[in-house]
């Protein structure tokens, strides 16, 4: 009783699978149409079996049906109009800031808070619309540039330049250093202590450089000013 045929061998009458071209017992080719033992009992069990698989399948349907209803959530309104799991509150549609209604909570206009102006300052935040920061600086742009900590001097033959001592009508060379090297500053100021001593002149429009000329004997100084921070140092004529 199985579902593979079973045939008959012609010579030896005896039974064999019909997937078989020759009789397993005495070796005679199997004809197309040879003997062929009843199938009957094999068509039962294909009858059965092909039920049993469509019981299954239709099972197997109801089941995916079922479970599919019952994972689908119910959106059945309530009493007050919002969906089941939904508090008035929690409404996807309205936006932070609004109601439940959609409107805009009471006192809850855009503040006009205008940068600066020594009274609104930053947008206000109390729902008021009054901005409630102090303007910084009266409506100015803050100050963001670097500013001088210190200057010095140097020149051809030292640097921190401190003293130098020349001859009348002997010319050097001075160079400002200014820190923070990325300041924002004005053109340095030089100065002669005595300009009947030596004479200092700027080289060019930046005045970074400037040329220190002997003119007569004696002992002055020399300084160098960017934005009130200033330098000194000695200049000897001999």
């Amino acid at each position: 009783m199985g579902l593979i045929p079973q045939t008959k061998c012609s010579r030896c009458d005896r039974t064999y699978s019909g997937l078989r071209s020759r009789c397993p017992y005495c070796g005679t080719r199997r004809h197309k149409k040879g003997k062929r033992v009843s199938d009957g009992d094999n068509a039962t069990w294909k009858l059965i079996i092909g039920v049993l698989l469509i019981v299954v399948l239709i099972a197997a349907v109801l089941v995916i049906v079922v479970t599919s209803l019952n994972d689908k959530p119910d959106e059945t309104p309530n009493d007050d109009g919002n969906k089941p799991g939904y508090s008035q509150h929690d409404n996807v549609d309205n936006k932070p800031g609004t109601n439940p209604d959609g409107n805009t909570p009471s006192g809850g206009n855009t503040g006009d808070g205008n940068t600066g102006d020594g009274n609104n300052g930053n947008t206000g935040d109390d729902g008021n619309g009054n901005g409630d920061g102090d303007g910084d600086g009266n409506g100015q742009t803050p100050d963001n540039t670097t500013k001088v900590t210190s200057v010095s001097l140097k020149s051809n033959y030292a640097d921190p330049f401190l003293d130098m001592t020349i001859s009348v009508n002997e010319k050097q060379t001075l160079t400002c250093i200014i820190t923070p090297s990325d300041a924002t500053t004005s053109v340095p100021v030089w100065t002669s202590s005595d300009e009947s001593v030596f004479a200092v002149v700027p080289d060019g429009p930046d005045g970074l450089t400037a040329t220190v000329t002997g003119i007569a004997v004696g002992d002055e100084k020399v300084t160098v000013t960017v934005d009130g921070v200033s330098y000194t140092a000695d200049i000897r004529v001999r």
